[in-house]
């Protein structure tokens, strides 16, 4: 009985245990996922593309309308 709980107060076999047990339950929860199927994907990532590019059309049209309004500032205060 005195080994049992000596093994168990190990920090090692501890750190073992623990790493097994987490990835028994990381497979049993990947059993769980209702994965998309394969036009799905195709489909979500096209609408992340088109995100995207509408994003960073917007952060350039508004950062050129604030560089050319600051060069307008600065031109009429120098």
């Amino acid at each position: 009985m005195a080994a049992k709980a000596a093994r168990n107060d190990n920090l090692l076999v501890r750190w073992w245990w623990t790493a097994i047990d987490f990835i028994v339950e990381v497979k049993a929860e990947m059993i769980k996922v209702a994965w998309p199927s394969r036009d799905e994907a195709i489909s979500s990532t096209w609408v992340v593309i088109g995100a995207v590019v509408v994003v960073a059309l917007w952060i350039f049209i508004v950062d050129k309308i604030t560089a050319m309004a600051m060069a307008g500032l600065i031109r009429l205060l120098g």
